[in-house]
């Protein structure tokens, strides 16, 4: 995911939105190239995870995600299907 992740809380927002989803969100890294220009949203953050569970519940979490994505003005970059 691409956009202002710290800025905005979508981190705590991505975990209220997937409490009820049998789900768990792995390997979390956030990154920006600087803190002040991340923090005053001048330059884009970018979270990678990993979503870890049934297959279901997977497809379940990752359009919570998407659309989690959108009402932040963020963007999914990539998806990696893995079975």
């Amino acid at each position: 995911m691409v956009g202002h992740i710290l800025e905005k809380g979508v981190i705590f927002e991505l975990e209220k939105a997937l409490r009820d989803v049998d789900v768990e969100v792995m390997h979390v890294e956030v990154s920006f190239a600087a803190l002040k220009a991340g923090v005053e949203e001048k330059m884009p953050s970018f979270m990678r995870f990993h979503l870890v569970g049934p297959e279901e519940e997977r497809a379940r979490a990752l359009e919570i995600v998407r659309r989690l994505a959108d009402e932040t003005g963020c963007r999914i970059d990539y998806v990696r299907e893995r079975t």
